[in-house]
């Protein structure tokens, strides 16, 4: 999460220094094709290798994982019996096939899926809409967008130890509601109140993206392991398009400068009341099939 805002604070620099718009986008274009050749490195995850076959290459994987972790001994008494054994009930839930279709059917999993998908398409259409918005403000949107990064490095901090604290719900919930209620205040202060506005912009700013950093998490240990990967791929495409929606808001402006930020506020604050009836996940396993969503 630190590594996308540090992505925001040197786009902001990049920008100031190169006014040039095709080598700006050159610049942080660029860095993908060194990204590309690193991501050959990561290895692959032990669970999808036991199902392959591949358990020895999984037993020296997770080996690995425990001597990082301080638990070498650990790790040696692991063997690949144990972990084949380990595997059995996952393994014969595997073997039944699962689609799209499976984030709908029965009702935990419906109301799961329909309160991400609102979870992850409020945070990205307020975080972007946000964003998108800086020239309005009157300052250097240079010097905006650096703040707009900073505010970044305190919230998704506190949003870690609040996830650890209190839970993944009430942090997902509260950080949206209270972005939603600083958006909302933004849209009907006068525009000549300059300072006021972009402290409220900045805090809700910050209240989203730690949003964003708990989404990832709180909706992974959500889903179940055999629809895990089909859950986030739905909800971030909802994330998608609430980043695509939110500059289309923006021509509402045309109509009244209380539109935009009034509409983005609205739409965290549903969210956020949305993200209070989802089961808390700090300190449970991580569920592993639909039946175990279905019995919590």
């Amino acid at each position: 999460a630190y590594s996308f805002t540090c992505g925001q604070l040197l786009l902001a620099s990049f920008a100031y220094g190169i006014r040039e718009w095709r080598w700006l986008q050159f610049i942080v274009s660029a860095p993908y094709y060194v990204f590309f050749l690193t991501s050959w490195f990561v290895p692959e995850s032990a669970r999808w290798l036991i199902v392959k076959g591949r358990s020895i290459h999984a037993l020296r994987n997770l080996q690995r994982v425990a001597w990082i972790n301080g638990k070498k001994e650990e790790g040696e008494k692991l063997t690949e019996k144990a972990l084949i054994a380990h595997m059995q009930s996952e393994l014969s839930s595997i073997k039944q096939s699962h689609s799209l279709l499976d984030l709908f059917r029965t009702p935990g999993m419906r109301q799961i899926t329909i309160f991400l998908m609102l979870v992850w398409f409020s945070t990205s259409f307020a975080f972007y809409g946000l964003g998108m918005d800086l020239q309005n403000f009157g300052i250097s949107i240079f010097l905006l967008q650096f703040v707009f990064g900073s505010i970044d490095l305190p919230a998704k901090l506190g949003g870690a130890i609040l996830m650890s604290c209190i839970g993944r719900r009430v942090t997902q919930s509260g950080s949206l509601i209270l972005a939603g209620v600083a958006l909302l205040c933004n849209a009907f202060l006068p525009q000549d109140m300059r300072i006021v506005r972009i402290v409220l912009a900045v805090f809700g700013k910050g209240c989203l993206a730690s949003s964003f950093c708990c989404a990832y998490l709180y909706s992974s240990e959500l889903f179940p392991t055999v629809i895990r990967q089909s859950g986030m791929g739905v909800v971030a495409m909802k994330a998608r398009m609430g980043s695509m929606v939110a500059p289309l808001v923006l021509m509402l402006s045309e109509i009244s400068p209380i539109f935009p930020p009034a509409t983005y506020g609205v739409a965290a604050i549903i969210s956020g009341i949305v993200a209070v009836f989802l089961s808390e996940t700090c300190n449970l396993q991580l569920p592993d099939t639909i039946e175990e969503v279905e019995a919590r």
